[in-house]
């Protein structure tokens, strides 16, 4: 879409949304413009779904969730622009506006701190897979200098993860990123990561611990970090608080985030990412055929944002995405439906659709799928429970993992590179063909658009 369509998309979507005085905030995903009304009677989300340019919406929470589609980044700046909005600004709500949303607003920020942070890891883990494919076929030589330079390159968007959640926790939290960005830096200095054993700091002794690739610590730390800010501004004169306000940040944050935060944080993480990872091993197929079941309707209610902090975790700490697989399985069958119903539908437009949103979440993102044909129809979610249990349990059954995060199946592919990747392509064949023989079976009331 031209800018000048955003403009008219934005302006209608604003219109339906009840006017700029009914948007408490506005802030946006992979795919969804995401608002937050102050009044959710006020917004005609019937008219929503029929806006040329949208392909979708649904309400989760007290939340409207616009579908948009993989442009929604470029579209969000020119929706901020018509609605007045700042990105991810929170104003003042009702306090039954805020009940309603307290679920809402778990997901959404954990959607705010992690999903700015895909970008540098869907590339980081994409060349890991890319190098892994190459060595495997012998066309590489692993210990060459070129090898190894670029490995360090997909490696240091995982090893320095903690800096760009700093960065993102600060934003969500309002506070100054680059003092989030020097805690991580203090987590990840050079002075810190060669001691070989503990030290002391004030008399106090500091345990030693990687922080390095680890996702929970510098969040709860930059949370610590938040407090104590607000704390000392209400303590240091506003003349002197330019000055004094980071110096009492770091002096305070740092040595707490050594000594106490960071240890605790870290062995918590540690012993549910294993445990996980337990479970998961455990369950075996029948966990996997369950994730798979499942995972469509997490991304359907918008909760699946949930799962990535579990799988920065075992990627930090194992170096693997167990679930990842499971996810792309699923994704799978997503696209195994709405292939089905592009066949089986009588109506020209409706097959276009489908088969355009097929092409879409075979790649990797699946709600257009899930809104635009699967919320309609309805029975074919019949389809892609069946297909996403079958396909993740032949995922799980042989262990399949991912080499770190992105859109799956077909984006992200280089993620599976290795000796198992056949396995992959049995897992996401099985998950199309079983969705879309399922699909067939239980037909579905063909619609008009």
């Amino acid at each position: 879409m031209a800018n000048s369509k955003y403009t008219v998309l934005a302006n209608e979507i604003l219109e339906a949304a009840g006017g700029k005085e009914n948007i408490s905030k506005v802030s946006h995903c992979f795919t969804r413009l995401r608002i937050d009304p102050v009044d959710l009677n006020k917004c005609d989300i019937d008219k929503m779904k029929t806006i040329k340019g949208t392909k979708g919406c649904v309400v989760n929470n007290g939340q409207v969730q616009v579908i948009i589609g993989t442009e929604v980044e470029e579209f969000y700046p020119e929706f901020l622009a018509v609605s007045g909005k700042e990105a991810q600004q929170t104003v003042n709500e009702n306090l039954d506006a805020k009940e309603e949303n307290k679920m809402n607003k778990i997901i959404n920020t954990i959607a705010q701190i992690f999903i700015p942070t895909f970008p540098a890891l869907a590339a980081g883990g994409l060349l890991k897979g890319l190098l892994v494919a190459l060595m495997f076929s012998g066309k590489v030589d692993p210990s060459s200098g070129t090898f190894n330079m670029l490995m360090m390159f997909s490696d240091a968007a995982f090893y320095f993860l903690p800096f760009y959640l700093a960065y993102t926790t600060a934003t969500v939290l309002h506070i100054k990123p680059v003092l989030a960005m020097v805690l991580a830096g203090v987590l990840l200095h050079p002075t810190y990561t060669g001691l070989t054993e503990a030290t002391t700091l004030f008399g106090l002794s500091v345990p030693v611990v990687n922080y390095s690739s680890t996702v929970f610590p510098i969040i709860v730390g930059v949370a610590l970090l938040s407090l104590i800010d607000k704390l000392a501004r209400k303590v240091i004169p506003s003349s002197f608080a330019g000055i004094f306000v980071p110096l009492i940040d770091l002096l305070i944050t740092a040595p707490i985030m050594l000594i106490v935060v960071g240890p605790v944080v870290s062995t918590l993480s540690n012993v549910v990412g294993n445990a996980v990872i337990s479970l998961y091993e455990a369950t075996g197929a029948i966990g996997g055929a369950v994730f798979g079941a499942v995972y469509p309707l997490l991304v359907f209610l918008g909760l699946h944002h949930a799962v990535v902090p579990v799988e920065l975790q075992s990627i930090a700490a194992n170096g693997y995405d167990p679930l990842l697989a499971l996810c792309a399985a699923a994704n799978a069958a997503v696209a195994g439906a709405a292939l089905m119903v592009a066949i089986d539908s009588k109506n020209k437009e409706f097959k276009g659709l489908s088969l355009s949103s097929a092409i879409s979440s075979i790649i990797g993102i699946t709600e257009p799928t899930l809104y635009g044909v699967l919320g309609i129809l309805k029975r074919p979610f019949a389809g892609v429970v069946a297909g996403g249990a079958a396909g993740a349990a032949i995922m799980a059954a042989f262990k399949v993992y991912g080499l770190g995060i992105g859109p799956v199946p077909l984006a992200g592919i280089a993620l599976f590179f290795g000796e198992k990747f056949p396995i992959f392509l049995v897992g996401i064949a099985v998950s199309i063909i079983v969705s879309m023989v399922v699909t067939h079976i239980v037909k579905f009331e063909d619609v008009e658009l």
